[in-house]
């Protein structure tokens, strides 16, 4: 495939058209200690390795969770890196405990604090918020006592403009990168 593209600045980069040449052999250079290089006729390169090639990337990271000075569980933090489905950097956090495995409303507690229906008000100890009236709960409470607390939960996952706000922050765009209307396609 043969992608023309016209250009007079970089923020004015746009594809004039796309021509199908057939398949080719194509190889993926790695170079050690050089992330980037410039090849024949200005066209410069990358180091792709696996990345390249893959659908997606998922980088999981780990912490202890821990009551008092034992382990309890840990605290996983998946890491999108590269996705196809979801929007990449995301971060998507759950804790697993010993006793009582994953936790359910674990991911959601750092989505509400983001969204402001859970908030922080001195260290360890947390509030909701009502988010038809704004009025912090006056009762404060552990991050874990929140986690478990189900009917908190469920309002707060039935509410339209916190499901508005999951999307923003996960979904990938529905057109693509490149919208169709801005490529012409030119047949052989």
């Amino acid at each position: 495939m043969v992608v023309k593209i016209g250009i007079k600045r970089m923020k004015d980069l746009k594809i004039k058209s796309i021509k199908s040449v057939g398949k080719k052999e194509v190889y993926d250079i790695t170079v050690k200690d050089v992330h980037h290089y410039v090849l024949e006729n200005g066209v410069v390169t990358h180091n792709t390795a696996v990345t390249y090639s893959s659908n997606q990337i998922f980088v999981i990271g780990k912490a202890q969770e821990k009551e008092g000075t034992e382990i309890a569980g840990y605290k996983f933090t998946i890491n999108i890196e590269k996705s196809r489905f979801v929007r990449e950097k995301a971060k998507l956090p759950f804790t697993v405990l010993y006793e009582t495995g994953i936790q359910k409303w674990s991911s959601l507690f750092d989505l509400a604090i983001e969204y402001g229906s859970i908030v922080k008000i001195n260290q360890g100890w947390y509030s909701t918020v009502d988010m038809e009236t704004g009025e912090i709960n006056e009762s404060k409470r552990r991050a874990k006592d929140i986690e478990t607390d189900d009917k908190f939960f469920k309002k707060l996952i039935s509410d339209p403009v916190f499901k508005k706000f999951i999307e923003s922050k996960f979904k990938m765009n529905q057109n693509g990168v490149i919208p169709n209307d801005d490529v012409d396609e030119e047949e052989e």
